[in-house]
This record gives structure tokens, C-alpha cells and sequence, in this order.
């Protein structure tokens, strides 16, 4: 199953749980993601971080950072590599507009290449694999998946990490390991 928007209302409240800085972060041995993504998918960002919050990490996103360049230039790739250096995990929301952006893969590429696959994962945000079409390569990479299971009157949904040769880890155990 693949990420979807519907959260349930305690995954939601993460999203309002308080940010911190990457310093104050790391002081407090808090873990942080580099949240790589489309800035056209913002109905799917916000959910997506609420997600990751509501287990304990801090996320960063490019948009939110008030030292980003307003118009995007050369600066803007250096703080994207610094930031995709100093934060511990990153995750790539995998979108079809992501998949196409060169940005999202220029990233990627630069992530695979100084995070190495144990702290790297997908958080798909297609209907079925097929989305992936000419973007065959991301299937080397471990991907975040929602298992519903019903609770009373509501499905509950938890989260793990598949890797590549099918093993599963908890979500909130490979943020925070």
C-alpha cells in the first residue's frame, strides 16, 4: 500500500508537535530527515510530515528554510547538499511529479551517493509500480509502507521500512536507530 493523505488524527496532531532547529535537534539526539520532494505535491507534504513527526524525527523541508535563496540559483544546490549531509536520514517522496523533476533526482543521486542505503528510503505516493515507468532504478532502494489493520470501529495503520530483499523494519525503529 502506498502513502495516502488519510491520516489518522494522532499522526495528524505530529505534524503540530514543535520543530526544532538542526543544532537543537542533534543536542536533544533527536533524528532528522531530509524530506526531498515536488514542490507541486504540497497536498501530500504536509500529511507526510506529520507522519515522520509523529514518531520522533524532526523534518526538513527546502521550502521551510528562511535562508533559501528566493529564486533558485547555485546557492540553493549548496544548502540542498549541506542539508542532505548534516541531516541523518533521507527519504524521497515518490511521486510521479518527483520522479520527473530533476531536482528530486539531482538530489537522490546526491543522497545515494553521502547517506549510503541504510538511511535512505521512498515514501511512494503512486497507485500501483507501474508509475515508476523509466524510473526502474528506484526500485533498489528501500520504500515506507502502510499496513492497515482494524482496531474496533477504525483501521489503524503502521508503518515499515521493505527493504529491497523483502525484510521489514518499523518505520519509527529505522528513524530513530
Amino acid at each position: 500500500m502506498t502513502f495516502s493523505a488519510n491520516l489518522s488524527s494522532s499522526t495528524r496532531a505530529g505534524y503540530f508537535t514543535k520543530s526544532f532547529s538542526l543544532n537543537e535537534a542533534k543536542s536533544r539526539s533527536i533524528k532528522t530527515v531530509f524530506l526531498s520532494h515536488s514542490h507541486s505535491d504540497k497536498d501530500v507534504i504536509e500529511p507526510a510530515i506529520a507522519l515522520l513527526k509523529s514518531v520522533g524525527v524532526n523534518v526538513y523541508v527546502d521550502w521551510k528554510d528562511s535562508s533559501m535563496p528566493a529564486i533558485t540559483n547555485a546557492v540553493t544546490a549548496e544548502k540542498i547538499k549541506d542539508n542532505i549531509r548534516k541531516h541523518d536520514r533521507f527519504i524521497l517522496l515518490a511521486s510521479p511529479a518527483a520522479i520527473k523533476s530533476n531536482w528530486v533526482n539531482w538530489e537522490l543521486g546526491f543522497g545515494d551517493a553521502h547517506k549510503y542505503l541504510p538511511n535512505i528510503t521512498l515514501l511512494p505516493v503512486v497507485e500501483t509500480e507501474n508509475d515508476w515507468k523509466d524510473a526502474e532504478y528506484l526500485r533498489i532502494y528501500p520504500y515506507i509502507e502502510g499496513v492497515a489493520a482494524y482496531s474496533g470501529y477504525q483501521f489503524i495503520y503502521n508503518y515499515y521500512v521493505v527493504n529491497p530483499d523483502g525484510t521489514k523494519i518499523e518505520l519509527k525503529t529505522w528513524l530513530t536507530r
